[in-house]
């Protein structure tokens, strides 16, 4: 505890704190019962008097911040020690070689009202000062409140990849642009910024135990710790899963994580298994009545049909190449294999679609099946009676014209010639008596 019965003796703030609108409303509303109205006036005057260059001719004098506050000089020490007792202000004593002996006054920071509350001197104080009725008004004053509602509602944000499209190489590893911005940019301490709805909660504690029993040590796991949290948001895994994705990629005796092996060997298992079950979850629907669509089925089309239900897909190739000529490719098995195996699409399904797809071109390709196979599944169809009713009318779209024939208007006009011979014994001339009725008549209306 310092004080001077010296007005000429001189003082630097040393730092600048910004006072917010939610600063002053905690200082006047929960440190002014403390400190004061003089208390929280001195505190906002000195957050004022900060200097970022001082200069020995610019320092100030207590009287000046007398003067400011209209405080005696012991009033003004009496309310500093307040200040510095609930931790708003600290003091220093420093030396300066014109000056002599100068006061330092360091500001500090407007706490939250959450960390008033749980500095249990400065809420006892507070609770002593203004009694019970007071205090626990100004509690339910700060305690956030919630809608009564949300307690049992069910979440139904939109998370990030619901809404954004982003490939997963700048998903889960950001652009070198990215990141030298984030290293540019300062952070403060509000944490991260929450994207819709994030489910995935990452208990890191367990994650480094897991990774420690394969000689894996704690640093190197959360040096990687933004790279492990993007992949495991991106893909929804549990930290086990992370764990046993990651040991493929491991040789025996390594104590290192290879973040790109991880990455592609999560996308290959784990990407494949969240389109698997989307598929999945599309067939599950109920199917529509095509058969009310089709009007009229066909003898070919229900030729069709059958065969695409009663043989493999495998089978179904091979017989659709020897019709054609032509002879299977492996590259046109690994289609059959990722749309059954991978993809999780029946086999009357998938027949149809490369049926569909000798339509388009001699060869079985992945892109081509797949947009087929994303086509029908974004419609509804998963069936290949629908598929075939979705054909039919794309079919018939096609052939109708584009165009609407506008029916021909034939305006009737005056035949001239008529027209001259008819009204040639008409009188076309007025008398001088007519044109002077008519002067004599003009204007009487208006």
């Amino acid at each position: 505890m310092f004080e001077s019965a010296d007005p000429k003796q001189p003082f630097y703030v040393a730092n600048q704190v910004a006072v917010s609108e939610e600063n002053i409303r905690v200082l006047t509303t929960l440190f002014e019962p403390l400190v004061g109205i003089q208390g929280v006036g001195l505190y906002i005057t000195l957050t004022k008097e900060f200097d970022e260059v001082p200069f020995a001719k610019d320092y100030k004098t207590l009287y000046q911040l007398q003067d400011q506050t209209n405080l005696k000089l012991e009033d003004l020490f009496s309310t500093l020690h307040h200040l510095e007792a609930t931790g708003l202000i600290k003091t220093f004593i420093g030396s300066n070689p014109v000056l002599g002996e100068t006061l330092i006054f360091e500001v500090e920071k407007v706490p939250s009202a959450g960390e008033f509350f749980h500095t249990f001197l400065l809420s006892s104080l507070l609770l002593e000062r203004v009694g019970n009725v007071t205090f626990n008004r100004l509690v339910k004053k700060f305690t956030p409140r919630t809608f009564i509602g949300l307690k049992d509602a069910k979440e139904v944000t939109s998370g990030f990849f619901d809404v954004f499209h982003l490939s997963a190489e700048s998903a889960i590893d950001a652009p070198i642009e990215v990141k030298e911005a984030a290293s540019e940019v300062p952070k403060d301490n509000k944490g991260e910024i929450k994207l819709g709805n994030e489910p995935v909660k990452i208990d890191w504690s367990f994650l480094v135990d897991l990774f420690g029993s394969y000689h894996i040590d704690k640093e190197e796991v959360l040096k990687h710790q933004v790279e492990i949290k993007q992949i495991i948001d991106f893909y929804h895994l549990t930290e086990q899963e992370f764990l046993e994705t990651s040991l493929i990629t491991m040789s025996a005796g390594t104590d290192k994580l290879n973040m790109y092996a991880i990455q592609n060997a999560v996308n290959e298992n784990f990407g494949l298994n969240r389109n698997k079950e989307m598929v999945r979850k599309q067939l599950q629907q109920k199917p529509k009545d095509a058969d009310k669509t089709i009007k009229n089925l066909s003898t070919a089309d229900a030729e069709l049909i059958r065969a695409v239900d009663s043989k493999t897909p495998t089978d179904y190739l091979y017989e659709l190449k020897e019709k054609k000529g032509g002879y299977v490719t492996a590259n046109e098995k690994k289609v059959i294999y990722r749309l059954q195996d991978q993809m999780g699409l029946t086999p009357p399904l998938i027949n149809l679609i490369v049926h569909t797809c000798f339509e388009y071109d001699a060869v079985l390709t992945n892109n081509l099946a797949d947009r087929i196979a994303n086509d029908w599944l974004q419609k509804g169809i998963t069936t290949p009676t629908e598929a075939i009713a979705y054909l039919k009318e794309r079919k018939n779209k096609r052939k109708r014209p584009s165009y609407r024939t506008q029916k021909k208007t034939v305006r009737n006009t005056t035949d001239w010639s008529k027209y001259e011979k008819k009204n040639q014994s008409k009188k076309t001339t007025m008398s001088a008596e007519e044109r002077n009725r008519i002067f004599r008549e003009f204007g009487k209306n208006e």
